[in-house]
C-alpha cells in the first residue's frame, strides 16, 4: 500500500484541477486517467443500492453515491457527495 500511495501522491494534479462552488477538485476522468497510467490493471465500482440505483438520498445531507476503487487488490471504498446546483433526479 505504500509504494501505491507514494507513486499516486508523486503526479502533479495541478493542471488538471478545477473550481467549483468554492471547491478546488480533479474530475474523476482526470483523476482516472493518472490511476490507469501507472496502474493499468486498476478497477473502480459505483455501488448500487438495494432499490438498484446508483445514489443515495437523505433530506438531512443530500445525495450520495458509494464507489469501490481497486489497486494491485487493495480495495478503498468511499462516499461521494453529488455537489450540483439544481439538480433535480426523480425520487420513487
Amino acid at each position: 500500500m505504500k509504494d501505491i500511495t507514494r507513486t499516486l501522491l508523486k503526479i502533479d494534479c495541478s493542471k488538471f484541477a478545477t473550481k467549483k462552488q468554492g471547491f478546488t477538485y480533479l474530475s474523476w476522468t482526470d483523476a482516472w486517467k493518472k490511476i490507469l497510467e501507472n496502474y493499468p490493471e486498476a478497477t473502480y465500482e459505483v455501488v448500487k443500492q438495494e432499490s438498484g440505483l446508483p445514489y443515495v438520498y437523505d433530506e438531512a445531507t443530500g445525495y450520495m453515491v458509494f464507489t469501490k476503487v481497486t489497486i494491485e487488490g487493495l480495495t478503498h471504498e468511499m462516499w461521494l457527495p453529488v455537489i450540483r446546483q439544481n439538480m433535480r433526479i426523480k425520487r420513487s
